[in-house]
């Protein structure tokens, strides 16, 4: 019998397969077993070769007289009627049911999962139950099952987990070989600069052929750590006929998320028909992906181009950075909601050069879930997510606020509208004593930042309340929706304080820290159980750092390839009014003795800025009560009071009664004044403290205005 052009190819897809021979035989000797998994789940980053081995798998498959349904899941919607359809035409059975949609024996693949999470609960609860005992469920995708899963024991007993890595060396060479690289120094150093990598084996093995080079080996390392590996490794993909132009916009998909035409306009300084002329030319490129959002490049090129570009000139790295910011920050604050939510993920995976960042955030599953403003008609919703992972007291909290401020929420929900969690975010600032006393975490926090730093007049003061119904004691795609809600939220005019809150706060202490806020203290509520739980309270004070300067911190450790970079905090105020007015009595009475000023608290407030390492000296702070009764003295209202202040604490008479004589006061006059003028530069020295002081206006010294020359 002649053989069919499907069995060649399959036989010389066959010969191609090189470096999973093991996993390969684990699956399928799994399946040979009486006690077969029902599920088979492959996981690996990106380009690792999970669709390869799924098409080996299907070949071995089929040789051995077992149908397989192949589904990849960028061809579908992420929802149960999708893939069901998808799965009934592969039988030619329209309609098909849920039963139905697998034969006996045969093999349902589902490739790129990780664009499938919205079916993920039909697959187990509807899917998988109804196929034929003797069948197999095969997932493919980027990210490991959930942990609960594989606690689970009924996961253990049905599925096999099959995590893919890196080739080894002797595997990584014979892709090459394979590929028909068969020069040894080579191969070798192919192997080291892409440590096994198999996308970017591929893609530096047909570049080689299409375009040979000699050179000597280079370092090997983990991959891109040798400068050289990224360089190499693009100069396999990137031909010599690559103009200038199209290698600027190369590095533009190698820092961004996702690139479109008007970010390569605005950032290339292009017309729209040069933009339009360029983004066709990266779209042709075999490495380019295309989403609904714009377009980028395979992870391991996208990451070549930012290794390669950030080492050879740092300064062209750091303004690509700048401009491809601002043109996000730009979006942020005039996009519609839908527009900035995209922008702010632009701006967070910014961050994903940090290797801090890289522990906290999803940078490959940004977009995944979607915030949707509560409504009245959906707000019970949030109030539900609350009731479910934080308890009855935030439940009824969120309830209120909502109420009282309708539309202070956001739902979070996956592609297919299942309810992720929720945010509620009231401005406690507008709202009554009585409206804050209804909410003891607000309650709390609202007493504990008026200790700190009284809020304003008209400033604003924000609350977030966070809510993870899915997995709230563990980071991932939901508190990435929070950081992208809170950008265009914390946009607005006269913000100060911000308020954020969670009964998992140990497991969110680490972004907080992150962005540059400090702990306030825990509160007492009921948990989810009705157990006695702690809800913790985080703030940072925009008013002292506002956030045009937060962003130009969090943007020192967007670059920040080290990880060394402080978060961007706010100046704290050194102490609650109570103990500063204290301490500037305290200070009044010790200005001439600086030995004794040495202990003041007031040392560590904005009062005394060092220029030296070794923090302010008493100096500092005579020089600031020197100013401040100064300014007191130019206002005719305090001018008395003022001279009252210079003769008893800065320039002291003998005694009080030799003050008042000097100042030709009678002397319950003099002890009148004295006490108004310490209170009033109680009031200067506070709004300096909260504030900063204003600008010097030449030295200080000399006798405030219209007070006495020294003689006593």
């Amino acid at each position: 019998m002649v053989p069919t052009h499907a069995s060649r190819v399959r036989a010389a897809r066959r010969e191609a397969f090189v470096g999973r021979e093991a996993e390969l035989a684990s699956i399928c000797g799994s399946l040979d077993r009486e006690d077969a998994p029902a599920v088979v789940y492959v996981h690996g980053p990106g380009g690792v070769g999970k669709s390869t081995l799924l098409t080996a798998l299907a070949d071995r498959l089929s040789d051995r007289g077992r149908e397989s349904l192949r589904v990849d899941g960028q061809d579908v919607e992420p929802s149960p009627a999708a893939l069901a359809a998808a799965l009934a035409a592969l039988r030619d059975a329209p309609g098909a049911q849920v039963a139905d949609l697998c034969p006996p024996g045969g093999v349902v693949l589902l490739d790129r999962f990780e664009l499938l999470a919205g079916v993920e609960r039909w697959l187990w609860r509807d899917l998988l139950p109804a196929m034929p005992g003797d069948s197999v469920l095969v997932v493919a995708g980027r990210n490991p099952p959930p942990e609960e899963w594989r606690s689970d024991p009924v996961w253990s007993a049905l599925a096999l987990e099959v995590p893919l890595r890196n080739l080894t060396a002797p595997d990584a060479a014979a892709l090459l070989r394979a590929r028909g690289v068969t020069d040894e120094p080579l191969v070798e150093d192919l192997v080291r600069a892409t440590c096994g990598h198999p996308l970017a084996l591929v893609i530096a093995a047909d570049q080689a052929l299409a375009a040979p080079a000699a050179g000597a080996p280079t370092p090997g390392g983990p991959l891109f750590a040798h400068p050289d590996s990224a360089a190499r490794l693009l100069g396999r993909f990137i031909d010599d006929t690559v103009t200038a132009e199209q290698r600027r916009a190369l590095h533009v998909c190698g820092h961004a998320r996702r690139v479109d035409r008007a970010l390569l306009r605005e950032v290339l300084d292009l017309d729209e028909e040069a933009a339009d002329a360029l983004l066709s030319w990266l779209r042709e490129r075999p490495y380019a992906e295309s989403h609904p959002d714009g377009m980028t490049v395979h992870d391991v090129v996208r990451d070549a181009l930012d290794h390669d570009l950030r080492w050879r000139d740092r300064e062209a790295f750091a303004d690509l950075h700048r401009r491809i910011r601002t043109v996000i920050l730009h979006r942020i604050e005039h996009g519609t909601a839908a527009e900035a939510h995209r922008a702010a993920n632009d701006l967070l995976f910014l961050h994903r050069g940090n290797p801090t960042a890289t522990a906290l955030y999803a940078f490959a599953d940004l977009g995944s879930l979607v915030p949707r403003q509560v409504t009245p008609e959906t707000h019970h919703l949030a109030v539900d997510a609350f009731a479910r992972s934080e308890g009855p007291t935030r439940a009824a909290a969120a309830a209120h606020w909502l109420a009282a401020q309708p539309g202070a929420g956001h739902l979070v929900e996956d592609a297919r509208g299942a309810l992720r969690g929720a945010l509620v975010h009231p401005v406690l600032s507008e709202a009554s004593e009585e409206e804050r006393a209804a909410d003891p975490v607000a309650a709390f926090a609202w007493e504990a930042i008026s200790r700190r730093r009284p809020p304003e007049p008209r400033e604003v003061v924000f609350h977030w309340a966070i809510a993870d119904v899915v997995s709230p004691d563990r980071l991932g795609g939901f508190s990435d929706v929070v950081a992208a809600v809170s950008l265009r939220g914390w946009t607005v005019p006269r913000l100060g304080w911000v308020l954020v809150s969670s009964l998992w706060h140990r497991t969110w202490a680490p972004i907080w820290t992150y962005i540059g806020f400090e702990p306030l203290g825990e509160v007492d509520v009921v948990g989810p159980a009705g157990e006695p739980r702690t809800v913790g309270v985080w703030a940072r004070d925009f008013a002292r750092s506002d956030y045009s300067d937060w962003l130009e911190g969090m943007a020192a450790r967007e670059i920040d390839e080290h990880g060394t970079v402080p978060p961007p905090r706010a100046a704290p105020v050194a102490l609650a009014r109570e103990d500063f007015d204290a301490a500037v009595r305290a200070a009044l009475r010790d200005l001439t003795r600086p030995d004794r000023l040495h202990a003041s608290p007031l040392l560590d407030s904005r009062l005394c800025r060092a220029d030296d390492r070794d923090g302010p000296e008493p100096a500092a702070l005579v020089a600031s009560v020197r100013r401040a009764v100064e300014q007191m003295g130019s206002d005719p209202r305090t001018a008395v009071a003022a001279r009252a202040l210079d003769r008893t604490y800065l320039r002291p008479a003998a005694t009080q009664e030799r003050a008042a004589e000097v100042l030709g006061l009678p002397f319950s006059t003099y002890r009148r004044h004295l006490r108004a003028g310490a209170e009033r530069l109680c009031d200067v020295l506070w709004s300096w403290e909260l504030h900063g002081p204003p600008a010097a206006e030449g030295s200080p010294g000399g006798p405030a205005q219209g007070q006495e020359p020294d003689s006593t």
